[in-house]
C-alpha cells in the first residue's frame, strides 16, 4: 500500500487536487508502520482463560474496503485495536478532531484522529458482522506502540492504551455474556479470513477518482525518485545523479499495475515507459516477472505475484 500511494503522489502533478488526500493517506499508513509489528510480538504471549481468536492485519473487502490492525474475537464480543506509531508528543483535539504530533526536533505534523479512525472501523466492522448474521458487541481501542510516544492531551472520556498494557487490559477485560458458541466463533473467524482474501487495494487511480490521463508516464530514477530517466541503448540513465540501470523499467511497470490496471499490453507499455519502438516494449515484457495471456493483438501481460520487485 505504501509503495502504491508513493507512486501515485510521484506521478501526479504537484498541483493536483488529490495530492493532499494522498499525503494524508500516506501519513496514516506510516503512523501504524512498525507499531503493528511490536504489538504482534507482544500478543504472542497472550493466553487468557477464555476461548479466543487473534487475527492481525486483517483487510476486509465488502461494499467498503477497510483494515483492522488487530482483532481479538471471543464468544462474547469483538475487540479491535488500532495501532499508532508516532514518536514525540501527541495531542488529540476536537472541533475538528485531529492528532497533532510534535517531534523532538520541534517539527509539527497533523493527522486524522486515530480515535475517529477507530470509531469508523468499528462501525464498518459492525456492519460486516450483521451482513454475516452475527450479533456480537464490538469495542475499538487506540494503541500507542512505544513508550517514547507521549500523549499530552486527549479528549475527555477517550481510552488510549499503550502496547505494553494491552495484554493486562485484555486479561482483565469485563466480558459481556456469551453470544455465540466456540464453534460459531471459529466459523466467524474463517469467514472474515475469506473476506480478507478478496481484498485488493489496487488499482489506486480509479478508486480515488483519478483518470489514467492524469498519471505521469516515464521511468523514474530509483535514487532521485522524482527525476525521469533517459533510455540509452539497453540501459536507463539519470540526468541528475548519473545513475545507470538496466532494469529500472520494472519498477515503472509495477507502478502501472498498482495505479492503472492489473494487466498491460505491449502498446500500453511502450507509451507508459516512453519508448520509441514497440519491439522494445515486447522485449521488456518477455521476462519471468510477467505472465503472458492471449495471442497477437489481444496479448496482455500480468504480474507474476510470487515474484517481488518492491521492498516493503
Amino acid at each position: 500500500m505504501i509503495a502504491g500511494f508513493q507512486a501515485l503522489a510521484k506521478r501526479l502533478p504537484l498541483s493536483h487536487l488529490k495530492q493532499e488526500v494522498i499525503k494524508e493517506r500516506l501519513n496514516s499508513i506510516n503512523a501504524g508502520f512498525g507499531g503493528e509489528e511490536r504489538l504482534d510480538h507482544l500478543m504472542k504471549y497472550f493466553d487468557p482463560d477464555y476461548p479466543h481468536l487473534i487475527i492481525q492485519d486483517l483487510p476486509i473487502s465488502t461494499n467498503v474496503d477497510f483494515q483492522v490492525d488487530t482483532l481479538l474475537l471471543t464468544q462474547s464480543c469483538a475487540i479491535l485495536l488500532e495501532v499508532k506509531n508516532l514518536s514525540g508528543r501527541l495531542r488529540f483535539t476536537v472541533n475538528p478532531s485531529a492528532l497533532h504530533q510534535t517531534k523532538a526536533s520541534g517539527e509539527e505534523k497533523g493527522y486524522q484522529s486515530p480515535l475517529v479512525q477507530a470509531e469508523v472501523i468499528k462501525w464498518k466492522f459492525e456492519n460486516v458482522l450483521t451482513s454475516l448474521g452475527f450479533d456480537l458487541p464490538v469495542q475499538a481501542y487506540v494503541v500507542i506502540a512505544y513508550p517514547n510516544q507521549i500523549v499530552v492531551d486527549s479528549p475527555p472520556g477517550s481510552v488510549i492504551w499503550s502496547a505494553d498494557e494491552v495484554m493486562i487490559r485484555l486479561h482483565n477485560f469485563n466480558m459481556p455474556p456469551e453470544k455465540i458458541s466456540e464453534v460459531e466463533m471459529q466459523q466467524l473467524g474463517q469467514r472474515l479470513l475469506n473476506l480478507s482474501s478478496e481484498f485488493n487495494p489496487f488499482p489506486l487511480a480509479a478508486k480515488h477518482g483519478i483518470s489514467t490521463s492524469e498519471i505521469g508516464t516515464g521511468v523514474y530514477c530509483p535514487d532521485c525518485k522524482t527525476i525521469k530517466m533517459e533510455r540509452c541503448k539497453r540501459s536507463w540513465h539519470c540526468p541528475a545523479c548519473k545513475l545507470k540501470s538496466s532494469d529500472a523499467h520494472h519498477e515503472a511497470i509495477s507502478e502501472w499495475f498498482m495505479l492503472i490496471k492489473p494487466s498491460i499490453s505491449a502498446a500500453e507499455c511502450k507509451k507508459f515507459l516512453e519508448l520509441e519502438h514497440l519491439s522494445k516494449a515486447r522485449n521488456i515484457l518477455k521476462n519471468p516477472l510477467y505472465k503472458r495471456v492471449g495471442n497477437n493483438k489481444m496479448r496482455r501481460y500480468y504480474r507474476e505475484m510470487h515474484v517481488g520487485i518492491h521492498k516493503k
